[in-house]
């Protein structure tokens, strides 16, 4: 299970976990007993729970995970042993050869799977008294397309750009793509600490396949943010073919509409709800009270032009929500 994460265990698992090893080397061989033929294997193992790919501050170390060894070209398994509470398997007396490292799934729970091996080979020299490895765990990786397929419950990470920031919605939703499709995220916290995360920003997001509304979401965000990058740019889209998502294949997705008349105007506190048509037929607009827009300028007949994100709304329909004040145009 994991382990709050040290220094001292940080530094460890940087350097493959062979400082132990290292102090085996060639002990004794002064005495005249010869070179040593036996050593250490050292393997950590840590949670990954930032989704960077790499080791960083916000991980944790892994204890009582099975770890298997096996003579290289070997499937018979040579030793086991289970991490202690520092994350560290120690294999001790091991004969000089090369080695495979494996950790075993089932000793991981259901969610959690082995990520990346620094090195699933290990090699115990007489020189060197030892060898060690880090493996890094945690939940799967997946596109979004695949995110939006998966069954209710599983946990996985997703990796992209962030369409629409938490603080633009009271509902605390955000929307992110890759280059397979979109998704909304419910329930968002944000492990950076910041206020909000912006549009473009490169991010890793860790949540809960579920539905909302009828369709795929992710529940229980934790968005990591890593890069700043330029705002993505909206699809054009008429306000017939937003209020239908693209037969729901725009779902959560990014559009842009232009010179919509405004045919109603409704406060419904603290929302404004908008009626617009650029011809080809109505589309629901909701500006969140979250953004801070003044009922006053939406007047029946304006003409509105807007980027925004598409929501369903349970109907089969889809509602256009602005993600700023900066988002829509009045004509």
């Amino acid at each position: 299970m994991p382990q709050p994460m040290t220094p001292r265990l940080r530094a460890a698992l940087a350097l493959g976990a062979v400082a132990l090893a290292a102090a085996c080397s060639n002990a004794g061989s002064d005495l005249g007993f010869g070179p040593v033929t036996a050593g250490v294997v050292n393997v950590g193992v840590y949670l990954d729970r930032d989704g960077s790919r790499t080791f960083t501050t916000l991980d944790t170390v892994f204890a009582k995970a099975r770890v298997a060894l096996f003579v290289a070209g070997s499937v018979d398994t040579f030793r086991t042993a289970a991490t202690d509470s520092k994350g560290i398997a120690l294999f001790q007396d091991v004969p000089a050869g090369q080695y495979r490292v494996a950790v075993e799934p089932r000793s991981l729970g259901d969610s959690i799977q082995v990520l990346a091996y620094d090195s699933s080979q290990v090699t115990v020299t007489a020189k060197s008294g030892g060898s060690g490895t880090t493996v890094r765990v945690g939940w799967p990786e997946v596109t979004v397309r695949q995110a939006r397929a998966l069954p209710a419950g599983k946990r996985v990470f997703i990796r992209g750009i962030v369409l629409a920031g938490v603080q633009s919605f009271r509902d605390t939703t955000s929307h992110m793509a890759d280059s397979s499709g979109q998704i909304r995220l419910t329930r968002v916290a944000l492990r950076n600490g910041g206020l909000g995360n912006n549009p473009g920003d490169s991010v890793s997001v860790l949540g809960v396949a579920s539905t909302r509304a009828g369709q795929p979401i992710l529940d229980q965000a934790l968005i990591i943010t890593f890069a700043t990058r330029p705002a993505p740019v909206p699809l054009p889209v008429t306000t017939a073919v937003a209020a239908l998502a693209a037969g729901g294949t725009l779902d959560a997705g990014l559009v842009q509409i232009t010179g919509a008349a405004i045919g109603s105007a409704t406060t419904v506190a603290p929302d404004i709800r908008l009626v617009v048509d650029d011809g080809s037929g109505p589309l629901t607009v909701i500006l969140d009270g979250n953004l801070g827009f003044p009922s006053g300028p939406f007047t029946v007949g304006r003409l509105l032009t807007a980027k925004g994100v598409l929501v369903p709304d349970g109907t089969g329909k889809w509602i256009f929500k602005p993600r700023s004040l900066g988002d829509v145009t009045l004509n």
